[in-house]
């Protein structure tokens, strides 16, 4: 079981420091915004020891902290500890501590996690906006004040590169802001998420179906226009704030069937969105095979023409997830594109997969990971093809994924 402690912390921004940065610097100027007296910066064995998770933090930083600012934290974390990270990294930082966090058993969903900013473990995991400074200050002052570090080792030890780099289809799903706003900190702990009204929300545009109230998600005991998921039929729920809500038990039939004939219409115009939403990135997708500017291939590049299938050739599961996801919607569309451009004579089909198959090779010697190769391949496409349309070479990526030319079978 991940745990969350001072060790698995330091871990991971020991793996995305800056490559002229120590684990020496890194935890001990961590340890100087709680304890300015206390410097182990040059103590080899403390360090490692620490990070290793096999020894507590001492009584110097732990006597310390309760009495410590929580925002001033944050401003050293800012000033002092930002710097020796890697920037390109952040994210991958953020999607590692939600993982953390949200395996970690032993902290349940109300506990505050985030202490700058009282973040609950539920606040953190649902979340993809943070001021980054706050974020790790937060959680690094709930490991030294809440988390024994002692006997951490088999956790630390689950805190790999490998899972780090697990985390880089993601790292687009993560933003970072200077501050959060008055809703998400004074609200958060009001917001009950909740599928099904989401995908009603969605429908309607956020907005109750009888009056058009703009909606929350808020759970019961406030007095805004929060939303109510009510049973019109077997099948059909609407959505409707409050008062609509009320007044729906005495309408009449024919009222009920209106507000369900214009249920099937919004779910009707929902389907049509995607189909636009689907015929844009198809058109994007040909324009980004019509500006291929070709590379030059070898000879003797053979191209395998039987289609292994993605979940015998991709272990990494997020990756999986993402490839099998393009390729279920676009690869019929895409194939339809290349016959058509190579009918046109406006591409060399052949050529162009030689030279997919070409950069696949060229990255795997280089012996990175399945994401960091699929990644690789997608920014140089979209590199090479004006820096327009990166969804669009994401998906022409996946096509040559199922296609074969990137990725081999995985051998049993």
């Amino acid at each position: 079981m991940k745990k969350l402690c001072f060790g698995t912390f330091a871990t991971i921004l020991k793996i995305c420091m800056a490559k002229r940065v120590t684990q020496k610097q890194l935890c001990g100027t961590m340890l100087l915004s709680i304890a300015p007296t206390y410097d182990i910066r040059s103590d080899d064995g403390t360090v490692s020891d620490l990070i290793l998770g096999k020894k507590n933090l001492s009584p110097v930083v732990t006597d310390a902290a309760p009495d410590v600012d929580a925002r001033d934290i944050s401003v050293f974390f800012k000033e002092k500890v930002l710097p020796m990270l890697d920037s390109n990294k952040n994210s991958l930082i953020v999607l590692a501590l939600k993982d953390i966090i949200a395996s970690d058993d032993t902290i349940e969903p109300e506990t505050i996690v985030e202490k700058v900013n009282n973040m609950t473990k539920e606040d953190i995991v649902t979340c993809n906006s943070f001021v980054l400074e706050d974020f790790l200050a937060g959680i690094f002052l709930y490991t030294v004040l809440n988390v024994e570090n002692r006997n951490c080792e088999n956790s630390v030890r689950e805190i790999t590169d490998e899972y780090i780099q697990s985390f880089e289809t993601q790292k687009k799903s993560i933003k970072f802001i200077t501050t959060y706003n008055n809703f998400s900190m004074e609200a958060a702990n009001e917001v009950a998420i909740d599928a099904r009204a989401l995908v009603l929300l969605a429908e309607t545009g956020g907005r109750c179906q009888k009056c058009g109230r703009i909606l929350g998600i808020k759970k019961e005991g406030n007095d805004i226009n929060y939303a109510k998921i009510v049973r019109l039929s077997e099948t059909d729920d609407i959505i409707l704030c409050v008062d609509c809500e009320r007044e729906i038990r005495n309408l009449s039939e024919e009222d009920k069937l209106a507000l369900l004939s214009d249920k099937h219409d919004l779910e009707i115009l929902v389907k049509a969105r995607d189909a636009t939403s689907r015929h844009e990135i198809e058109k994007q997708t040909e324009q980004v095979l019509r500006e291929v500017d070709l590379m030059d291939v070898t000879a003797d590049t053979q191209l395998k023409m039987e289609p292994i299938k993605v979940e015998n050739k991709i272990t990494e599961k997020r990756l999986k997830e993402r490839v099998l996801f393009d390729v279920r919607r676009f690869y019929e569309g895409v194939n339809d594109t290349l016959d058509r451009l190579a009918g046109e004579n406006k591409l060399n089909v052949d050529r162009f997969a030689k030279s997919i198959k070409r950069m696949y090779e060229d990255a795997s010697e280089s012996q990175i990971s399945q994401s960091a190769i699929y990644n690789l391949l997608v920014e140089t496409l979209f590199e090479k093809t004006g820096r327009k349309y990166r969804e669009a070479c994401e998906i022409i990526i996946s096509y040559f994924v199922q296609r074969c030319e990137v990725f081999d079978e995985i051998t049993k």
